[in-house]
């Protein structure tokens, strides 16, 4: 029978993600389930690890893509399998998974079945969902700096937003990527796991989590301005088209520049050194998810 070990961090929120947390484990618990509880407020690996150390061979996430992604890496070559509780802000991986309610997500941990999918990585660490450098990654700096005087997330990221398209990031990047050699002059990069949508109605959602390939895409020499035309284009099912903007699919992608990089990981910011080697492992994560 199955171990449930969910992390989570009951200080986040007004109270209701804890209620939230409490009602699932109430589910679970009353269909005869063992269900043991981890504080991953300090450190959400440092909480998994506990987990797995308890003999639990489902750890539960319940947060946003942040948390997934912690969970994720504790997980990573482990036997033990990654499930979704999603009560966080950004709830990205979950809604690929095919799980868009709380509801949704409590069947799944009762009726769920085991998924092999896959992971990106770059320089050992890994993402679920996606990796980039350039302007996010500063613009969630920025974020969390304002974030630090007391001023909630969304209101945060706003200023962030103004603060970092007043300055304009641009990095001067060479990519490596199966045989193809770019010099780029750009404001981002971001490397999907698998096949993202970049158009329409299904803007920034992925069909598969399972089809081996990174979706890099970036542009050149494009501002504030040209970032603007690239949303209404791909709203519009055009971006394709927009001479400034590329996008190709790769398994191994290699960037250099003369300085380090911040890289966002599932909306988490690191340091890492150049040059970052992207990669894709097929079907190295195992995920409760609904059935196929």
């Amino acid at each position: 029978m199955r171990r449930y070990g969910f992390i989570y961090n009951p200080r986040s929120g007004d109270g209701r993600r804890r209620g939230l947390v409490h009602a699932a484990e109430a589910v679970l618990r009353e269909a005869g389930r063992e269900v043991h509880e981890f504080d991953g407020n300090a450190d959400p690996v440092r909480a998994a690890h506990a987990a797995l150390a308890a003999g639990c061979d489902v750890l539960v996430a319940c947060g946003g893509d942040g948390t997934v992604n912690a969970v994720a890496s504790a997980v990573y070559q482990t036997g033990a399998a990654l499930a979704v509780l999603p009560v966080g802000t950004l709830n990205h991986f979950a809604r690929d998974l095919g799980i868009h309610s709380l509801a949704e997500a409590e069947r799944v941990l009762l009726e769920g079945e085991v998924r092999h999918i896959d992971v990106g990585f770059v320089n050992g660490n890994l993402f679920v969902n996606n990796s980039g450098v350039g302007i996010y990654p500063v613009m969630v700096r920025e974020r969390e700096k304002v974030q630090r005087l007391g001023i909630p997330k969304w209101p945060a990221f706003l200023w962030a937003f103004v603060k970092t398209a007043a300055r304009m990031p641009f990095l001067r990047l060479r990519i490596d990527s199966d045989g193809r050699h770019t010099a780029r002059h750009t404001s981002f990069l971001f490397v999907g796991n698998n096949l993202y949508s970049l158009e329409g109605k299904c803007l920034g959602s992925r069909e598969s989590l399972s089809a081996g390939v990174l979706t890099v895409c970036t542009a050149h020499d494009v501002g504030i301005f040209g970032l603007a035309r690239f949303a209404v284009r791909a709203l519009f099912g055009t971006l394709r088209e927009d001479r400034d903007f590329v996008a190709f699919p790769a398994k191994r992608l290699t960037v250099h520049r003369k300085r380090r990089f911040h890289v966002s990981l599932d909306g988490e910011v690191r340091r890492l050194k150049s040059p970052l080697e992207y990669s894709i492992k097929p079907g190295a994560l195992r995920v409760l998810g609904p059935g196929q």
